[in-house]
């Protein structure tokens, strides 16, 4: 299994998230994209999570909503600027009811490494304050580490 980073620091606008996969970039960003794998593994073993529009093209949209075991939802919606497999994807992020709501720009890398890929996402908010808003909002580090966790395993099987 790889290893998980979360770069959270003062004063800055954004959250960078450093994840190393045994898996090459083409693998890891296929299973990464793909709408009938993100329910393994988005929202680790704390959600269910079903994908209600994943259209992976620049200008598409895509919408999850994640469901805890007492039945409140989340759901959140985006829409994707750069689509370049294996190695990048640009998109925006954004809470609906229920979360920080704050608009978040996300940058995701899949970069080879000699034991597989480096994935590097960075999400920039509009503001400190917005991203200070989000970084206590309910588990950023569990939630994250438990997530790409998961899609080890998944990576695995």
């Amino acid at each position: 299994m790889g290893s998980t980073e979360l770069i959270v620091e003062p004063g800055r606008q954004d959250v960078v998230v450093v994840h190393d996969f045994d898996a090459p970039a083409e693998v890891a960003f296929r299973a990464y994209t793909d709408p009938a794998l993100m329910p393994r593994w988005k929202g680790s073993e704390r959600f269910a999570v079903a994908v209600d529009e994943h259209d992976l093209r620049v200008g598409g949209r895509w919408r999850l909503v994640m469901t805890r075991g007492d039945g409140t939802e989340y759901a959140m919606h985006g829409v994707f600027h750069e689509v370049s497999a294996p190695h990048r994807l640009v998109s925006t992020y954004e809470f609906e009811a229920g979360g920080p709501g704050a608009l978040q720009l996300v940058v995701e890398t899949f970069e080879p490494t000699p034991t597989g890929c480096r994935l590097t996402s960075v999400s920039l908010f509009a503001s400190v304050e917005d991203r200070d808003r989000w970084v206590p909002s309910g588990g950023l580090e569990s939630g994250t580490r438990a997530s790409m966790e998961a899609l080890d395993r998944v990576l695995a099987s």
